[in-house]
């Protein structure tokens, strides 16, 4: 383990919390507040991009916990924000928003899955191609 490998573990884990501090402090403002920031894509495709890269972060610094525990954590956090919608002006709570949401997740987390095996597979052709030289 080099001396820069520990502080990036750290600094994926400070972008999952920011991240999923972003994610709640943009959820929870008034419409009004919201909407300077909305992109051309609609907030439907917003949900499933923000989730996915949000779960695919967190799988990556939290490496060494289940991908049910992060999936089901982030679809808790998305279903209760989309809950407290109700309370913000201007906001709505959604189901279909909901289900973007889960899809993201799902979707980064399966990202991640298929970046670790290729990944994998890599490592592996090399070491068979370029075995270490013993001396």
């Amino acid at each position: 383990m080099t001396g820069m490998e520990p502080l990036f573990e750290s600094g994926k884990r400070v972008a999952v919390w920011g991240a999923i501090a972003a994610i709640g402090v943009t959820s929870l403002l008034p419409a009004a507040d919201v909407s300077p920031m909305r992109t051309s894509m609609g907030g439907h495709v917003e949900h499933l991009l923000v989730y996915a890269a949000t779960a695919l972060l967190a799988a990556s610094a939290y490496i060494d916990h289940g991908r049910i525990k992060i999936a089901l954590s982030l679809i808790l956090y998305a279903a209760a924000l989309e809950y407290l919608q109700r309370y913000s002006p201007g906001r709505l709570s959604s189901l279909m928003d909901l289900t973007f949401s889960t899809t993201g997740v799902l979707l980064g987390l399966a990202t991640f899955q298929v970046i670790r095996v290729l990944r994998e597979r890599h490592t592996r052709a090399v070491a068979v191609r370029d075995p270490p030289i013993q001396i």
